[in-house]
């Protein structure tokens, strides 16, 4: 009985020290640090969302395609509290997308499939609040609201059109052509090129572990229309982009 006693009184206490170490969830005491610097690199994909089909009634099919993007930054946040910060980033990131359409003519008889190929670059400056909590001793982890803003820096837009008609005996004729752009401002673009200025929601989260290594993700959703249309009709384009996060903090 002794012995029993003297193993439940070994058990509470080492809870009780465990209890004791574990550090508080939200820490609202002052920090020790109040920079933390930090490069990481991106890796994930991106779309640009469009209403095409509502604009255009000759366009009878469309498919978009997510395609992949990288890049690489370096951040700044100031920690006002262990639990609260205010942080900025400034990304280069190379991105890009496909889309599939097919448009017909005012006839059935003259039919055209379209294939388009994005590639873009754009400097990325997102600014937002970081709320660090503490999983552990050596883990944090960190949720970020805010905005961003984003500026192009280039990019082409690639379109391969095969057209495919009816001659006057009835026999169908195809033809393919090729058109290259510039993905920014460049009134040559099939149906629309894109403003190089975009700004919209930031939203991310991550860990870090012990005192450098930052693992996390984010996604940004565009807020602004960036289809660059000079005729009657103005569709509307907006950015969705989701990227994986590491990094090296200082």
């Amino acid at each position: 009985m002794r012995r029993q006693l003297i193993s439940l009184l070994i058990i509470i206490s080492a809870i009780f020290t465990a209890m004791a170490e574990q550090p508080i969830f939200a820490d609202h005491n002052r920090t020790e640090k109040f920079l933390d610097i930090d490069i990481h690199a991106l890796a994930g994909g991106g779309i640009i969302t469009e209403n095409y089909m509502s604009c255009y009634p000759e366009i009878s099919d469309i498919n978009t395609r997510m395609g992949p993007a990288c890049g690489i930054g370096a951040g700044a946040r100031f920690n006002l509290r262990e639990f609260l910060g205010l942080g900025t980033e400034l990304n280069f990131t190379r991105n890009s997308g496909e889309t599939d359409m097919a448009v017909s003519g005012s006839n059935s008889h003259n039919v055209s499939k379209v294939f388009q190929t994005n590639t873009y670059y754009k400097l990325d400056f997102p600014v937002y609040v970081s709320f660090i909590f503490n999983i552990s001793g050596s883990v944090k982890w960190n949720v970020d609201t805010g905005m961003y803003y984003s500026y192009g820096t280039g990019g082409t837009q690639k379109n391969s059109i095969h057209d495919t008609k009816a001659n006057n005996i009835g026999q169908l004729v195809m033809s393919v052509s090729d058109l290259e752009s510039g993905f920014y401002n460049d009134h040559s673009g099939f149906i629309n090129s894109y403003h190089r200025s975009d700004m919209g929601f930031h939203l991310a989260t991550g860990i870090t572990l012990g005192r450098h290594m930052r693992i996390g993700a984010r996604t940004q959703i565009g807020l602004s229309n960036i289809a660059n249309s000079t005729g009657i009709v103005k569709p509307t384009c907006r950015t969705l982009n989701f990227l994986g996060t590491i990094g090296w903090q200082f």
